[in-house]
């Protein structure tokens, strides 16, 4: 049977790959998918944050913060840093990407939290 600790880092892990690739397809709704792979980039890393909830990673949390990184960085250059901002657009990028680097903190601080005691 797989460990908690595997699944948290396999769930972290599709969230990189669905966003990256999203963002290499030119963004959700360029690509025809309108708002599913925000919802699935969404439930990867939540699902990672859970898994991983009695033994916290900086692995998952490196995993989490390149993530949203990808989702945030996107975002700020295909609407030139917020001046060109539609809705809907890349601006999903910005409103997934601060969440899920979020995540990324909480989990660093749990694992930081875990190291420590």
């Amino acid at each position: 049977m797989i460990s908690r600790s595997s699944l948290a880092v396999g769930l972290a892990a599709a969230t990189l790959v669905v966003s990256v690739v999203v963002m290499g397809m030119g963004g959700a709704l360029q690509a025809g998918l309108a708002p599913w792979p925000g919802i699935g980039v969404a439930v990867l890393a939540i699902s990672a944050f859970a898994a991983s909830r009695e033994r916290r990673s900086f692995v998952v949390s490196g995993l989490l913060a390149v993530s949203g990184v990808v989702g945030v960085v996107y975002a700020l250059v295909r609407t030139e840093l917020l001046t060109a901002a539609m809705f809907p657009g890349p601006i999903f990028g910005l409103l997934l990407g601060i969440p899920v680097l979020g995540l990324a903190i909480a989990e660093a601080a749990g694992a930081l939290r875990d190291r420590r005691n």
